[in-house]
């Protein structure tokens, strides 16, 4: 493969793994190597959606 085959990285959100994303080949058809779970591309739409949910999450209330 070309180095040009390859831009962005597919992410494990699980195990924070990082793999190289491989042109036309979606990131959630993959596997993590270290866990299992499914990959998401880094900074997409749904990893956005994670960030979101996450930091959410771990925000204490303020009331």
């Amino acid at each position: 493969m070309k180095t040009t085959d390859f831009k962005g990285h597919c992410i494990c959100v699980h195990c924070n793994t990082r793999s190289l994303h491989v042109k036309g080949e979606p990131c959630r058809e993959n596997t993590c190597p270290k866990c299992g779970k499914k990959l998401m591309r880094e900074g997409s739409y749904h990893h956005q959606l994670y960030l979101t949910k996450t930091e959410k999450s771990e925000s204490p209330d303020i009331w």
